[in-house]
């Protein structure tokens, strides 16, 4: 029998040893892209759920259990992490009548009711993945039991069940035999089991150094550093110039020496500035001789860090990346309701402004390796006064998390599945703040169709794609999310990319450079793309995103 204090403890060393293995986890990303986070996700998720844990003095199972479903809901992160919350919220269930121990008929039931909720948790389940992982490690422990194994060898048979089921993973998916890897999620989700039942049958000693290794993995996660450059540059000032004539070529010159971060949009009378600075005054003071300054909003960075900081329970950012926070936001908590507001996810510095520009009440800085958890859109959700909330998760893996935050929060929500950037700015041109949420998500929805998706990044593995032929560190082009060119530069990629992209009917082609490109580059793929396609209007951006060199649009 498990008693509470072994249960608490089997979790810990489950998140422990997950902890440890994520990179593993990480490195079975089907596609060559660096982007691949489900063991990140997963151990995020669940080490939420260990905060949840640590909270309490109480050893009742039920009690813990309750915790670990709570818990790993709320800190639950893409795909992979929502699922094995809807995991953990089943097996809560199939102990909730447990209070001081668990038999091996208990643990049984309680693996079968997370498998089926985890079934039911997804629209289209698909064979192959931690789907099936869990469905067999299930099986095998109903029928351990059914043999009147006590709660550890039906442990032993569910790992069993798993470690067999994950073999056998390819053999179902096609992808993960082409790919040479087993499911990632499955592969996580073995590793948790191994973790159980390391803290199982732990000596003391043994669980004593595995449970001080989880604490000071916690506490260095939850320790964010200051950036040097934030501490300089440290007032993000935005505002915007009403004028006459406004040269934006000069006013972007004339600034690029006081910070850093700059933006400046705008046409002849109306222009947006946005810049990271050390002395706001003499910024708000120079672009006064052009116009009116309206809208103007100067927010201390190092403080809001400090906030952050001091407060990372309430907020629950994740500081491993250095990037995956939640948009600090202004005061919009005052003053009547509008009927809708708009939250979207996205990354780069260069994109929020681009979102914000177009109507977003709240951007979650997150995407590609660092997907929001479900408390942090949550807590967006809540912080706009807005009748009702539309979000744009903006990344396939952030709209399961999207779909969840729709159900934990009293305000009426609806989720435009929007997969992409480019998907994200074509839903917003089709966004009424006068019609209702209904008509507005239907328009968004029909509007984010309407446009083509390319992304340039790096292979991080050798691998094989349909007829091409990727070496790690080749530069890859992805149309619509599969990889369609590879070459040895970014803008030779994109532009080959562009290629296949564009078709008779485009007329705009939109491409926004990530952080790791220099201007001087975006403004070359701007000229050669300008030339090859006269006809097509082409608009070249900031976007600041990480990892990858090009996010192209073409409508």
């Amino acid at each position: 029998m498990i008693t509470g204090l072994t249960f608490k403890n089997m979790l810990l060393a489950a998140a422990r040893h997950l902890d440890q293995q994520k990179d593993t986890v990480n490195a079975l990303n089907v596609f060559p892209v660096p982007d691949g986070d489900t063991g990140t996700n997963m151990s995020l998720t669940l080490n939420a759920a260990i905060k949840e844990l640590e909270m309490t003095g109480s050893v009742e199972v039920n009690r813990l259990a309750s915790l670990l479903a709570r818990g790993s809901l709320m800190g639950a992160r893409g795909n992979s992490g929502v699922i094995l919350s809807q995991f953990f919220r089943g097996f809560s269930d199939g102990l909730a009548h447990v209070q001081d121990g668990i038999t091996g008929e208990d643990l049984a039931h309680a693996f079968v009711t997370a498998s089926q909720t985890t079934y039911r948790a997804v629209m289209k389940p698909v064979e192959g993945t931690m789907l099936t992982v869990g469905r067999v490690a299930a099986e095998y422990a109903a029928a351990a039991s059914e043999a009147e194994a006590n709660a550890e060898g039906v442990l032993k048979a569910a790992l069993e069940g798993a470690r067999t089921a994950l073999a056998d993973t390819p053999n179902i998916l096609p992808v993960l035999k082409q790919a040479g890897v087993v499911d990632a999620g499955g592969q996580g989700l073995l590793v948790i089991f191994e973790g159980f039942l390391a803290g199982l049958t732990a000596t003391p000693e043994e669980l004593e150094q595995l449970l001080a290794q989880q604490v000071a993995v916690q506490t260095a996660q939850a320790a964010p550093q200051l950036d040097e450059v934030v501490s300089v540059n440290k007032y993000c000032t935005e505002f915007i110039i009403l004028g006459t004539g406004i040269d934006t070529q000069h006013v972007r010159r004339e600034l690029e020496p006081q910070g850093e971060s700059l933006i400046v949009v705008g046409d002849l009378d109306v222009v947006k500035v946005h810049i990271h600075t050390a002395h706001p005054g003499q910024v708000l003071e120079f672009c006064g001789q052009f116009g009116d300054l309206t809208e103007i909003a100067i927010d201390n960075m190092k403080l809001q860090n400090q906030e952050f900081a001091s407060h990372e329970e309430n907020h629950h950012l994740d500081f491993s990346t250095g990037t995956n926070v939640v948009d600090f936001p202004t005061d919009q908590v005052r003053g009547n309701p509008k009927p809708i507001g708009v939250v979207s996810v996205v990354s780069g510095d260069g994109l929020a402004e681009i979102f914000r520009s177009l109507g977003v009440d709240y951007v979650v800085a997150g995407g590609q390796t660092m997907n929001p958890s479900t408390e942090d859109l949550v807590k967006a959700v809540n912080s706009v006064n807005a009748e009702s909330v539309i979000i744009l998760p903006n990344n396939k893996n952030v709209i399961f998390s999207a779909q969840q935050a729709k159900e934990l929060t009293e305000k009426q929500v609806g989720v435009v599945p929007t997969r992409s950037v480019p998907q994200g700015i074509s839903a917003l041109m089709y966004f009424v703040a006068e019609d209702s949420l209904e008509d507005n998500l239907a328009a968004m929805e029909e509007g984010m169709r309407e446009v083509k998706t390319g992304e340039v990044t790096y292979a991080v593995r050798s691998t094989v794609a349909g007829d091409l032929h990727i070496e790690e560190r080749d530069i890859i082009g992805l149309a619509e999310g599969k990889i369609a060119v590879v070459g040895a530069t970014p803008t030779g990629v994109a532009q080959d990319l562009i290629r296949k992209m564009v078709d008779e009917d485009s007329s705009v082609i939109s491409i926004y450079y990530g952080a790791d490109l220099e201007p001087e580059a975006a403004d070359e793929l701007d000229e050669l793309i300008s030339a090859e396609y006269p006809d097509c209007e082409v608009e070249v951006h900031s976007g600041g995103q990480p990892l990858y060199y090009y996010i192209v649009s073409v409508e």
